[in-house]
């Protein structure tokens, strides 16, 4: 997943196929357009803060070809947003993990990027402050209007913020949709297993009957199997 979201902000070289972003190919397989010229933010995992720097001047960093006074300015605005005003002049290792993700994410949504690339964002965080932190940057990413593309390994964190989730196993698209699509329509016991807790029965179709131990269902229109899972 995160080498997905590498070459999507132009950090890795694709084999083969293409990326397109805004209906401009951005890269194919003799092709890369830089990542600066992308347009994309970019959160790592790992928040990759610059440790020399304060906070203001981290969020200043992606802002060089504003004057120094509008530079300013927006970094303030957004370290307002973010709730750290008060941690303009700390730098990164005398914040907590909740104050640096804050921060990572003021950097990046301060160039007002089209697309912003989030890997995993809120996993190295205990649950409670994951929920204020979350809550509070996803408000944040919709006010901004980029389109956002989330990495995560959590279903709940899923359901939560997405539109829109693409749900991948073993580097295959398993099914794509909104939530209510993969919650309640999943196209498979692996999709169904991986939003919610499931009960599995075996059975078998017969004459187009599907038998298990709760009992006979007819009219599925399904073939005739031995063994099937009900689930």
């Amino acid at each position: 997943k995160s080498t997905l979201l590498r070459l999507i902000a132009g950090l890795e070289t694709l084999n083969f196929g293409n990326i397109i972003l805004n209906n401009q190919i951005v890269s194919k397989n003799d092709f890369l357009l830089p990542p600066e010229k992308r347009d994309c933010g970019f959160v790592f995992q790992d928040l990759a803060l610059f440790p020399h720097l304060t906070v203001i001047e981290n969020i200043e960093f992606g802002l060089k070809n504003l004057p120094t006074d509008r530079r300013k300015d927006i970094a303030l605005n957004f370290i307002k947003r973010v709730g750290v005003e008060k941690l303009s002049k700390s730098y990164p290792h005398d914040l907590s993990g909740g104050e640096q993700q804050r921060v990572a994410l003021a950097r990046a949504i301060a160039r007002k990027p089209k697309l912003m690339l989030l890997d995993e964002p809120f996993s190295d965080l205990d649950s409670r402050l994951r929920d204020i932190v979350r809550d509070d940057i996803i408000d944040i990413l919709r006010e901004s209007g980029s389109t956002v593309i989330v990495v995560t390994h959590d279903p709940l964190e899923a359901m939560l913020i997405s539109d829109r989730i693409i749900l991948i196993n073993n580097g295959k698209l398993v099914q794509q949709g909104s939530t209510s699509d993969l919650y309640f329509q999943p196209i498979s016991k692996f999709v169904a297993g991986f939003f919610g807790n499931i009960n599995t029965f075996d059975g078998s179709i017969i004459n187009g009957k599907l038998n298990f131990l709760m009992g006979e269902v007819s009219k599925l229109n399904l073939k005739d199997s031995p063994s099937v899972d009900v689930v």
